[in-house]
Parts: C-alpha cells; sequence; structure tokens
C-alpha cells in the first residue's frame, strides 16, 4: 500500500486543495442590487431587443412597409377609377381606328 507521503500524492491533495479554494473563493462572490453590472444587466432584461417593434422588423422597416402599401393602393385605385371611367381604353364607338 502507498503512503500520503510519495511526491505524486502531496502533488495531488495540493492540487485538490488549491482548486477547491479557488472555487470555494469564486462561489462567494455575488452581485448585488447596488452593483453597476446588476443595473445594467437589468435594464438589458427590460428590453432585449430596443431596435425591434414587431417580432422581427424594426420600426423603420415597418414604415417603409406601410410606405409601400399605400402607394401601391393609391396606383390600384387609380387603375380602378381609370377602368370604372373607361378611361383605360379608347371608346369602340368611333369609327377611327386606334392603336393600342
Amino acid at each position: 500500500m502507498t503512503s500520503f507521503t510519495s511526491t505524486s500524492n502531496r502533488r495531488n491533495i495540493a492540487l485538490l486543495l488549491i482548486t477547491l479554494g479557488a472555487t470555494a473563493g469564486l462561489g462567494a462572490c455575488s452581485s448585488t442590487p447596488n452593483d453597476y453590472s446588476y443595473q445594467a444587466a437589468a435594464e438589458i432584461r427590460k428590453d432585449v431587443t430596443p431596435e425591434l417593434d414587431g417580432l422581427n422588423r424594426r420600426r423603420v422597416d415597418m414604415d417603409n412597409d406601410f410606405a409601400m402599401t399605400a402607394d401601391t393602393n393609391g396606383r390600384a385605385f387609380n387603375d380602378d377609377l381609370d377602368r370604372a371611367f373607361f378611361l383605360d381604353r379608347p371608346s369602340h364607338l368611333t369609327r377611327y381606328p386606334h392603336t393600342r
């Protein structure tokens, strides 16, 4: 049987004690509510994605989509009015030929 006096065992025990001491020392550190890092983390947790307004779009993206939709709807409405007032093509009642 090997005794605890061997150099290898002493080294292993010393390494174990150092590791346990470092772990206990680091584990004792905690952040308090007055700590700056705790306050910064709390601010981040309030709004993790401040630049997003929807699930995946920023406010500027939503505004661009709205502007494009409004523009498309306006142009489509003008086309609808042209068709409603028969302004989208010449009359078929004229005796003069027309090209399209």
